[in-house]
């Protein structure tokens, strides 16, 4: 990689430091106005204020009182002063959580069962006034997603090492690195211990939000602004019980703020260190809180260039023996190489290279290279990812009316574009005596040439545009005592449109070549504007065929929406001796539907214009959930200081695919203070997206490997009304330790199990490189010889004749060597087993603080089997799939308005589908932070982070696609260096 900082981005760095405007960390400095009175009322009033959550028991603050708070303060500098003079102080039991003490009875104090505020719901339960649960939940602060210098809500999920980046990543799209190929729209989605995108449920304030993709079936998360979230709840185990289908990986609760009182101006610059792509963020909030209510909008822009492969040794040339590995480009090139069928294994192999340095016009049959190849690179002028522009707005509120109902609301609208380069056009030719360079080296009438564009055409353009919205209004009702009705209507949606332009159009093609006579229609005529000529070893060929053939395009336009209504009824049924038991119960109703479209021009006269496939289902749910505390503070004893038992079920009636029931059942156990266990055990489900059960039937040509061959294919696509739900048996067991004896020490510990069972899939198609040579994908392959075999023939031509069969006219019935079914199935089970492990340690040493944090996920097992008759396979640390070990360490150290903070990053060594080693990848983040809370640049705040600090490289793998390196595990984005700029109001 290129060294050294361009000029541009030495400029911005020099204006910063010039320019005082920045701006503070989140939560630096907010405005308080809380009147004095009953610590029961003003803490209620501070947690709204803050929009943090303080947790205490009832008792804990009666008869106490605080005085008056007004002013701009930091969180934890207001706290303190509202609860001087109290005989209270608090501590942090996780990021935006307080917890409150009392000094002179701590031990007492902790052993009390803690209780939420009501307006706090924690992920992972449905209950108001939990503290916690047998679900293990990770939190990423609005104050971590700064301090690793993220841009964007995708960028610091994909830093979770429970989080797997080989679906749904615009980074993996053309780097070989996504299986599922559903990314239509180069989203960005989350996929939970790499059981699938579609299976990582994502909410926003508790609320689903539309779905993106080809088949709509997972979420776009950056379509969320990073500058209104204010944390992240990761909830690591199925949860459909309490939330409804797709929570099978986990759960994702995107928390955005609703009150917020000023301004904050938030500007970031980032650039990859040696000039190859840059990106630019501006956000700008503003809000107004009053008594009984508040009102605030975000508007969030960001600009981020493309990186070309070019750009990258290790993903812009597939010719991999400089690494050590294997020549991967293909053999259909320029000069082109001329193809014959091998009668014995129904492969195309080059039987001669049409030789270099010559123009295609004096050939003689004498010049062909017998026995030799010629080979081009398929990776130029691709890009490693697309340009993306995002615009984002929100708008939320709140109101209070009459002290016993609230109402909120908030909406969301996004607009994203994208825009990239696909490979050059290369295909296989199919070459005759019409065509006036036509020569043979064996005095054939005709020949098959396997051919590249690269250089000569552009290569194809893929753009889009991705529009967002979403609105939701809820209403809470108080209704005496701790009872609440809680209720909200929410809809969400999403329209994108797909664009390829510049691609082969295969009737075009044959007409340039002369396999078919001028066509009046086309307005190309090859006697006056001149033959294309495959013969050639250069740009040889006049622009105007050049032009013609590449007048092939793709539309798509697809779009997404839920519309949810749900009302729930929550409190404390009664009192047990171990505390309250609190219940809620609910019932939502629930419509998906999904719209596509394609139209398209790759061969014929006239574009195919598709019709609009529409499809919906209607849901309806009833759930339940209860925590009955078997010990807690009125009856502790020795070794129970806390015994809670959660019980949830959901059922719910689909229109489409029957009925599920979802049970969900755990246990927090607390033997002693500072030692929390926790078990849990769900069953979880995700309903087939509906395009999986209506998408229409499609066939498209493909050149497939078979051993050292290639074999020109037909891929049937296409949707199953006869799928069934997946269904997950999920199984977690750990414990979050604070040992009393080591102040600010905290370590949690997490192993968890999944059983996926009925995976909707296309096996063929997420290992269609291998698809013709496993015998476990054979189910879907079918071997033709349609040449030889009247009844293969008949049947290669009837898909043929299909007006939904792209290119159709390309190749005759007779070159086809195999057909493989793509279409969707149920037949995959998955089995993950593994472990989490995180350790947190805050402490102080004199004026410095320190902050600690290590996190590490551990898979033990990850085996696949891909039909019911397939062996059991290990798809555990091989490329394009997730590794044993990843983990993630920051540390950082403050001394007044200075930050220094540094992470590191590991990914373990694995290996290929050869045996041949892949090394681990480890690399170092550092950024340096300023943010006064006082003087004249207090609410203010800089922050430098330098990512991948030593400009690693990723490991090498030898990969299939061309590239150097497994774009599920790793990246080559290489050093990047972002400055960050905020300003409160």
């Amino acid at each position: 990689m290129r060294q050294g900082f361009t000029s541009t981005a030495l400029a911005a760095l020099l204006m910063a430091s010039a320019t005082p405007v920045c701006a503070q960390q989140a939560e630096s400095a907010r405005r308080f106005d809380i009147p004095a009175g009953p610590l029961a009322r003003t803490l209620p009033a501070f947690a709204r204020q803050s929009g943090q959550q303080i947790l205490y028991p009832s008792a804990l603050v009666a008869d106490r009182a605080s005085a008056s708070l007004s002013g701009d303060y930091s969180v934890e500098t207001a706290l303190a002063l509202l609860l001087r003079d109290t005989g209270l102080t608090y501590r942090r039991s996780r990021p935006n959580v307080f917890v409150l003490i009392d000094p002179s009875q701590r031990a007492e104090a902790e052993q009390l069962e803690a209780v939420q505020l009501d307006e706090v719901v924690v992920t992972g339960s449905l209950l108001r006034g939990v503290l916690d649960g047998p679900s293990p939940v990770v939190v990423v602060s609005r104050d971590q997603i700064d301090r690793d210098g993220h841009a964007t809500v995708a960028q610091a999920l994909a830093a979770l090492p429970q989080n797997f980046a080989g679906t749904a990543n615009d980074a993996t799209l053309s780097n070989g690195g996504d299986r599922s190929g559903t990314n239509a729209n180069y989203s960005n989605g989350v996929n939970l211990r790499g059981l699938g995108s579609d299976a990582t449920l994502v909410l926003v304030n508790g609320r689903r939000i539309a779905g993106t993709g080809s088949k709509g079936d997972f979420a776009d998360v950056s379509s969320i602004p990073t500058a209104a979230v204010e944390r992240i709840d990761v909830l690591l185990d199925g949860a459909s019980a309490l939330y409804g289908a797709d929570a099978v990986g986990g759960v994702i609760n995107v928390v955005l703020r609703d009150d917020y009182d000023g301004a904050e101006t938030r500007a970031r610059y980032g650039t990859a260190a040696d000039g190859a792509f840059s990106d630019v963020l501006f956000a700008q909030t503003i809000g107004r809180r009053w008594g009984s209510g508040s009102l605030m909008g975000v508007y969030e822009y960001q600009d981020r260039e493309a990186l070309p492969a070019a750009e990258r040794d290790r993903a812009g040339d597939a010719d991999l023996r400089r690494f050590g590995g294997s020549d991967r480009r293909l053999n259909y090139s320029i000069p082109g190489n001329i193809m014959v069928i091998d009668p014995a294994s129904g492969a195309y192999v080059s039987a001669f290279a049409i030789p270099g340095g010559q123009d295609g016009t004096n050939l003689a049959p004498g010049d062909f290279l017998p026995g030799q190849e010629n080979r081009t690179n398929q990776r130029f002028g691709m890009n490693v990812f697309p340009r993306q522009t995002r615009h984002i707005a929100y708008l939320a509120g709140r109101q209070d009316l009459g002290g016993r109902l609230t109402l909120s609301g908030d909406a969301r609208w996004a607009r994203r574009d994208y825009e990239t380069r696909s490979s050059p056009i290369a295909t296989l030719l199919t070459v005759n005596r019409n065509n006036p360079f036509f020569e043979s080296p064996t005095g054939a009438n005709s020949h098959l040439i396997a051919y590249s564009f690269a250089g000569q055409t552009p290569n194809p353009v893929q753009s889009g545009e991705v529009e967002t919205l979403s609105a939701t209004i809820g209403a809470d009702l108080d209704l005496g005592g701790s009872w609440r009705l809680s209720s909200y209507l929410a809809y969400g949606a999403e329209e994108a449109g797909f664009g390829s332009s510049g691609t082969l159009q295969s009737t075009y093609l044959r007409e340039a070549l002369g396999a078919l006579a001028d066509n009046p229609a086309t307005g190309y005529s090859a006697a006056r504007d001149g033959f294309l000529n495959p013969f050639g070893a250069g740009n040889v060929n006049p622009q105007a065929a050049l032009d013609f053939i590449t007048g092939g395009w793709t539309h798509l336009w697809s779009e997404s929406r839920i519309t949810t209504a749900n009302v729930m009824l929550d409190g404390d049924l009664l009192e047990l001796p171990g505390g309250p038991l609190k219940l809620a119960v609910g019932a939502a109703l629930r419509r998906e539907n999904f719209d596509r479209k394609v139209d398209s021009f790759t061969s014929g006269i006239a574009p195919v214009l598709g019709a609009l496939n529409a499809s919906e289902r209607d849901v309806a749910a009833v759930y339940a959930e209860a925590r009955i505390p078997l010990f807690g503070a009125g009856n502790s004893r020795p070794g129970l200081e806390r015994l809670e038992l959660s019980l949830a079920a959901r059922f719910e009636d689909y229109g489409d695919v029957g009925q599920t029931t979802s049970p969900k059942v755990g246990l927090v156990w607390e033997p002693m203070a500072g030692a929390r266990l926790r078990a849990n055990y769900g069953r979880s489900f995700r309903a087939p997206a509906l395009r999986e059960v209506n998408d229409a039937a499609t066939a498209s040509p493909s050149i497939l490997p078979r051993g050292p061959n290639q074999i020109l294919t037909m891929i049937l696509y296409g949707g199953n009304p006869d799928l069934e739900p997946e269904t997950a048996d999920t199984w977690t067991v750990g414990g979050d330790f604070e040992p009393a004896s080591v102040q600010g020490l905290r370590i949690s510990v997490n192993a968890f199990r999944t059983d996926f069972e009925n995976r909707i899939g296309q096996p063929a198609l997420e290992n269609i490189l291998t698809a013709l040579s496993a015998t476990t994908l054979s189910p879907f392959v079918r071997i033709i010889d349609p040449a030889n075999n009247a009844q293969d023939r008949a049947d290669m031509q009837a898909i043929l004749d299909l007006p939904t069969t792209n290119l159709r006219d390309l190749f005759p019935a007779t070159d086809y060597g195999a057909i493989v079914d793509a279409r969707y199935v149920n037949t995959a089970s998955v089995q993950v087993q593994g472990a989490d492990l995180t350790v947190a340690y805050a402490f102080a040493v004199g004026p410095d603080a320190f902050d600690l944090t290590s996190s590490l996920t551990w898979l033990e097992r990850f085996d696949a089997r891909a039909t019911p008759t397939s062996p059991v396979v290990s798809q555990l640390d091989r490329p394009n799939y997730p590794v044993g070990l990843r983990g993630r360490t920051h540390l950082s150290w403050t001394r007044g308005p200075l930050t220094l903070g540094g992470a590191v990053d590991h990914v373990s060594d694995y290996a290929d589908t050869s045996g041949r080693r892949i090394g681990s990848w480890t690399t170092a983040d550092l950024q340096v932070r300023y943010a006064p809370e006082t003087g004249p640049f207090a609410g203010t705040a800089v922050a430098l982070t330098i990512q991948n600090l030593f400009d690693r490289d990723p490991p090498f793998y030898d990969a299939p696609e061309g590239v150097a390196y497994d774009a599920a595990n790793s990246d080559v984005i290489g050093r990047y260096v972002s400055l960050q700029l905020t300003r409160s109001w």
